[in-house]
């Protein structure tokens, strides 16, 4: 072992040893959570690690953090890397950051120093790559979960270096295998998810839109016999050309299927896959439809989202962006008649959509509790430009409409207020 991995290992045992003689207690008063991950070819994966309090905001020490791996994968090849400059915190991951195996498992660890942040709100510890030679773009392969056993494990800690750990409020957006994956199997029912809008980059002509993806008319329907000229399709000239797809809420996606033109009789298309709309996406895979068959299928492992986004950046065979259909498969989660309404967890209002949209957009609020909500506009000056609500919702998910009609195009700030303790903005933009 090298001077300078003694060095870390030793610092490492130190931290962890002061750790364990912390009083454990089981109070929920922060969330971390590991999300947004991104796919970098086949041998590169990001995600990034929030913070945030639950409740009243809270000061925190140190952190110590642990994320397990499936033990079936080659791991000899792997690295893990924090990206300097992305933490959000004062005291940010720097003690240690890689992959131990000291109890004889391998795990993720990044390790802070002891300092002082005072969390008050969603922030971001860091962002960390994985790199290795194997396939790191079946993430949901990767069992990747937090750690909290053994003698490198997953310890938080709050004033005066209280052990403030709490297991059950870590989240990860990685699929868990091993044990748990018969279990999850049994538990998660696949459907199809039902597409209620999109948006586009073009279309061509009445016949051609983005809504024909999802019309229920396919090459099958006319028996196989179809030609250039027959209609149900999306059909833009020359390429990239990107589709965003709606599925109405947040939503469990396992699958994509896509009928391009053409596909039976060789011709391809080559596709990145991205979660959130055009204007905000995060890169899921990039893959090539089939040929041979009228239908592909990319399976995009548990991604958690609203919007889908499919930019087609080329194709073999044909020099026209040309698909029949779109089918998304996964949890759909959506309440059915007589089912209890559901509640969220948090406070918090959506990405507009569309975004960049004329002359309105639409925006979801989501209570945890009812209470009074107010929803605003403002320029970027920071002069409010429109009252949009003021008035007590109920707990729930409400969708409002944001009307910018009266408005000139530019970029804007619309902000959420609940009662005086909880806001949140975001941007939009407005082009006529």
């Amino acid at each position: 072992m090298s001077a300078i991995l003694k060095n870390r290992f030793s610092k490492l045992v130190l931290l962890i040893s002061f750790f364990i003689f912390s009083n454990l207690t089981a109070q929920s008063i922060y969330k971390m959570s590991l999300e947004n991950y991104r796919i970098d070819g086949d041998s590169s994966v990001s995600a990034d690690v929030y913070i945030e309090n639950v409740g009243e905001s809270f000061e925190l020490t140190s952190y110590q953090c642990a994320l397990s791996i499936n033990q079936s994968l080659d791991l000899s090849s792997l690295r893990l890397k924090y990206v300097e400059g992305s933490s959000e915190l004062v005291n940010v991951p720097n003690l240690y950051v890689g992959i131990e195996n000291i109890d004889g498992v391998s795990e993720l660890t990044f390790v802070s120093f002891i300092g002082n942040d005072i969390i008050s709100k969603k922030t971001m510890v860091g962002r960390f790559i994985l790199e290795g030679k194997i396939d790191l773009s079946k993430v949901n392969l990767l069992g990747i979960k937090w750690d909290f056993e053994g003698t490198v494990s997953t310890i938080i800690t709050g004033k005066n270096f209280e052990n403030i750990t709490n297991p059950e409020s870590h989240v990860s957006i990685f699929s868990l295998l091993g044990g748990n994956e018969e279990e999850e199997e049994e538990t998660k029912e696949i459907e199809k998810i039902n597409i209620i809008g999109s948006e586009a980059s073009a279309i061509s002509g009445e016949k051609f839109t983005d809504k024909m993806l999802y019309d229920g008319i396919s090459p099958e329907s006319n028996g196989g016999e179809y030609s250039s000229s027959s209609d149900g399709r999306w059909a833009v000239e020359g390429f990239p050309q990107w589709v965003t797809l709606d599925l109405g809420e947040e939503k469990e996606v396992e699958t994509i299927k896509i009928s391009g033109y053409g596909s039976d009789e060789g011709i391809t298309y080559d596709c990145e896959f991205y979660r959130g709309e055009y204007s905000n996406k995060e890169l899921i895979k990039k893959e090539t439809t089939e040929s041979g068959s009228y239908w592909s299928e990319h399976e995009l492992g548990s991604v958690k989202t609203r919007y889908i986004t499919i930019v087609v950046t080329g194709s073999e065979g044909n020099s026209w962006c040309d698909i029949w259909e779109m089918e998304v498969y996964g949890v759909d989660g959506t309440s059915e008649v007589g089912e209890e309404e559901v509640i969220p967890e948090e406070y918090g209002i959506s990405q507009n959509y569309p975004n960049p949209f004329n002359p309105s957009t639409k925006v979801q609020v989501k209570m945890k509790e009812t209470g009074n909500a107010r929803l605003d506009v403002y320029n970027i000056l920071g002069e409010r430009v429109l009252s949009v609500l003021d008035a007590e919702l109920s707990a729930g998910i409400h969708e409002i409409n944001i009307d910018g009609s009266n408005l000139a195009s530019g970029t804007y700030i619309y902000q959420l207020n609940i009662d005086g303790n909880f806001s949140q903005i975001k941007k939009m933009n407005l082009i006529k």
